[in-house]
């Protein structure tokens, strides 16, 4: 008798450029669309670890949302750097990372496929810094979900 067994990938960098040092209601896009048509997972989790050495104000929170893509040309609309909200309730929201204090760090994981109900070709992932301070650490991971028959 087959047992389908799910598979953990390896945790893997997303590469950011400025979330590290992500000012107050600002966003950030990953620098390279993820590729989900070589290993064709059937999830894609992403890790978002956020900390900032000054007290949280405001909403204490980093938002994580996704723009993907079909093709990997066309992806859905939204900011993706800067502190202008215009259009950003085109963006699919994954989730929050909350944090209510100086000096820890919080981690938020996300499946992409419970947020759109499927695994698109490519896709971006955009954080929007809503703690009401500049955060002093930030940084992305992604692990691919599969299965294997054993």
């Amino acid at each position: 008798m087959s047992t389908i067994k799910q598979i953990v990938g390896a945790r893997t960098s997303l590469a950011f450029s400025g979330l590290s040092t992500l000012a107050m209601n600002t966003y950030v896009q990953n620098t390279t669309p993820y590729d989900c048509t070589v290993n064709q997972p059937l999830d894609v989790i992403v890790e978002v670890d956020v900390a900032t050495t000054n007290t949280p104000t405001y909403n204490k929170q980093a938002v994580v949302f996704i723009r993907e893509s079909l093709d990997g040309t066309n992806f859905r609309s939204g900011p993706t750097s800067g502190t202008t909200t215009t259009d950003e309730p085109n963006l699919r929201l994954l989730g929050v990372v909350p944090f209510n204090t100086a000096s820890v760090t919080e981690i938020g994981t996300f499946s992409i496929a419970a947020a759109l109900g499927y695994v698109p070709a490519k896709f971006n992932i955009v954080i929007k810094n809503d703690s009401g301070v500049a955060l002093t650490s930030g940084t992305a991971f992604t692990s691919e979900i599969s299965n294997t028959v054993a």
